[in-house]
């Protein structure tokens, strides 16, 4: 599917994790998909699956939205790149943005640029990318994960 649609992108800085929790529940609707970093490892979890905030940084995809977020010390820096626009808790990055579609690919499990591998369920995800245009520049600036709906 290649289909560009209006893109929402916003920021929220020096959070709390409750705050985070509270963000990823009204910005990116369940079930989400979530993958969590750390510096000695990355995983893929499935839905329904409790985030493990003790990651240095991660995200929450569904087929609208993507929810990152870093860590920093106590806090927690998020962006949220989106197909709606809703900023509440947020602030608007930029002025307008494009969303366009792209078809994407798990690596293999035997990619050796993760650390201890990457595990995934190989039927469960149908994945995409989704890129986000900065139209005042016409160049693309975040690249999110997606779930093929």
């Amino acid at each position: 599917m290649r289909e560009n649609n209006a893109g929402y992108v916003s920021v929220a800085e020096g959070i709390d994790a409750d705050a985070l929790t509270a963000l990823i529940d009204r910005h990116v609707a369940k079930p989400y998909w979530q993958f969590l970093r750390w510096p000695h490892q990355v995983k893929l979890k499935e839905p329904g699956k409790a985030i493990n905030f003790s990651c240095t940084e991660g995200q929450v995809f569904n087929p609208s939205s993507e929810l990152r977020w870093q860590r920093r010390g106590k806090v927690y820096d998020a962006l949220l790149l989106s197909l709606r626009n809703d900023s509440d808790g947020l602030t608007p990055l930029g002025e307008t943005w494009t969303a366009a579609d792209r078809s994407a690919h798990f690596y293999p499990k035997t990619e050796t640029r993760f650390p201890k591998g990457l595990d995934y369920d190989e039927t469960g995800l149908d994945i995409g990318q989704r890129y986000f245009i900065d139209d005042s520049t016409a160049c693309v600036q975040f690249i999110a994960l997606r779930v093929e709906s």
